[in-house]
């Protein structure tokens, strides 16, 4: 293992932490059928209860992306110490859309129910990708005041960091996901799906009248 070697002098990073978060798309309706295979719902739970659950579908992709400019220092040939002297990291959402499965009436009261139903899952995915960038804000600060990385070159330091920042932030999207999940499961309660089997009475009957004709 090559000697290490003294590390320039430790300022203070700069951390930055941008967010893209654009409305969600509604996109054109399908069958529900097609909802319940976007949504990867074994076929042995396909009940009632799933298909008043796939009315409608949320789809969201989060990504995330960093940065990291590295000061190093050490001799000519290596090898080198590297701190982070900026971060920047970037929540993106890549994918987030609603779907409603076209047997629903169009521009009814049903329609507008589950895309109310819908939305509210989509604000879900919102506000805990506004709570996350926050949490990543806060690891990646503690993450750069202390770290380092003693590599052969100032390239090597550089995979190092990023591979440490990784690390480091990992805990933050895991709560992201942990969150999300809690967040959607306080939606989709049985007496929620209850109640959306009740409403719109007569758009009940002509959706019943479409999924039997299937």
């Amino acid at each position: 293992m090559p000697a290490q070697v003294a590390c320039p002098p430790r300022g203070t990073p700069l951390v930055r932490v941008t967010v893209s978060d654009p409305d969600p798309r509604v996109l054109p309706p399908v069958s529900a059928e097609q909802l319940r295979r976007l949504a990867e719902v074994p076929e042995e739970a396909q009940g009632q209860g799933t298909v008043l659950h796939h009315l409608g579908l949320t789809l969201s992709r989060v990504e995330w992306r960093s940065e990291i400019t590295v000061r190093s220092q050490g001799v000519a040939e290596g090898p080198v110490c590297g701190l982070p002297s900026e971060v920047r990291l970037s929540l993106v959402h890549a994918e987030h859309s609603i779907r409603l499965a076209r047997e629903i009436p169009r521009n009814g009261c049903l329609a507008r129910e589950v895309l109310a139903h819908e939305r509210r899952h989509a604000e879900v995915n919102r506000r805990t990708l506004r709570e996350a960038a926050e949490g990543l804000r806060l690891a990646a600060r503690n993450w750069a005041a202390r770290a380092q990385a003693q590599a052969p070159d100032a390239g090597a330091a550089a995979l190092l960091l990023q591979e440490d920042l990784t690390a480091a932030v990992e805990p933050v999207l895991a709560r992201l996901r942990a969150a999300r999940e809690a967040g959607h499961d306080a939606i989709d309660t049985p007496r929620e799906y209850r109640r959306l089997g009740r409403v719109c009475p007569a758009d009940q009957r002509r959706l019943n009248l479409r999924l039997g004709a299937h």
